[in-house]
């Protein structure tokens, strides 16, 4: 039989020589499943439910959902709810193994349960005096400028802070720092963080020149930065960035002094120091970069704080 050669999804001819051309037929495409959402938290008490997404599956399509490898009596639905989750659950993993005609996938999801009622900051007006921030500029002298103002529409949907950048010819870099005054989590107060629900919308608005914009949400510990491990670039668009269920692991140091050996970096102790949260805005610009303007918009700021 002749080879299959398929492009931008066409099945290709391939002729034999003389004669009429055989028709190839390929494969079909291997499935895959995904589980929604892939991480969650919970309060004691409250159900949770886990959504099992097949793509390129073909009928007939089973599914079988495992608590920790072990599987479910009756959970053969695409969708699995755990009702009431108890501190038992915490850390559990729930994974459904899909098996459909042209082959089978698996995929897991992680639990983490909460005794106490999560601690919940968000932004979606950006008042300037609602706002502080400091920034980094590279070079320091005759670097990227940047103003921030809110803008009442525009947003996503509605008012949203925007960063408009003023920008030199060739390589140059700003990181701004905000931090919301009224969201400070202090764990000597309120408790150990146990995991942190970060998200925000970020949209490159316009430009005059090269370059990318990111954004990433943060918090300032005892004079560092931290932000999530996530992808932090802006598209043209009305882009989330966001994560759930982010241990003290999933933060990485931006802006500070490096940790000393042994120290915990960030602290999620009792006796930690205060996190003020907030999130940090940036721009990069290349070596063939021209001088000109960058702004990018920022909405629906939100940080959750769950404690043990």
């Amino acid at each position: 039989m002749l080879p299959c050669i398929a492009a931008a999804g066409l099945v290709a001819i391939v002729g034999s020589g003389g004669g009429f051309p055989e028709f190839v037929c390929c494969d079909p495409p291997s499935p895959w499943v995904n589980v929604t959402p892939p991480r969650a938290t919970v309060q004691v008490g409250t159900s949770v439910e886990f959504t099992a997404v097949a793509f390129a599956a073909h009928a007939p399509v089973s599914y079988q959902w495992r608590r920790n490898g072990v599987a479910i009596a009756r959970a053969t639905a695409a969708t699995y709810t755990l009702p009431g989750a108890n501190l038992s659950d915490d850390g559990a993993e729930f994974s459904v193994a899909m098996t459909a005609a042209n082959g089978a996938d698996t995929a897991s999801a992680l639990l983490r349960v909460s005794s106490a009622a999560p601690v919940r900051f968000e932004d979606a007006e950006f008042d300037v005096a609602d706002w502080a921030l400091t920034a980094v500029v590279d070079p320091p002298t005759g670097g990227p400028t940047h103003l921030e103002t809110r803008a009442p529409s525009g947003g996503n949907p509605g008012s949203m802070r925007i960063i408009d950048y003023q920008v030199p010819v060739g390589r140059s870099s700003s990181r701004v720092f905000h931090t919301a005054l009224s969201a400070t989590y202090d764990p000597a107060v309120r408790g150990a963080p146990y995991v942190i629900d970060v998200a925000l919308d970020c949209n490159r608005l316009n430009t005059s020149t090269s370059g990318e914009t990111l954004a990433i949400p943060a918090f300032e510990q005892a004079g560092r930065w931290y932000g999530a491990s996530l992808a932090d670039l802006c598209a043209p668009t009305w882009f989330t960035i966001a994560a759930t269920s982010l241990l003290a692991a999933d933060f990485r140091l931006i802006a500070g002094p490096a940790c000393a050996a042994g120290q915990s970096c960030p602290d999620f102790s009792a006796s930690a120091a205060p996190m003020r949260l907030g999130f940090v805005s940036g721009l990069n610009l290349s070596s063939d970069s021209a001088a000109g303007a960058v702004s990018q918009g920022i909405d629906n700021w939100k940080m959750t704080v769950w404690r043990r």
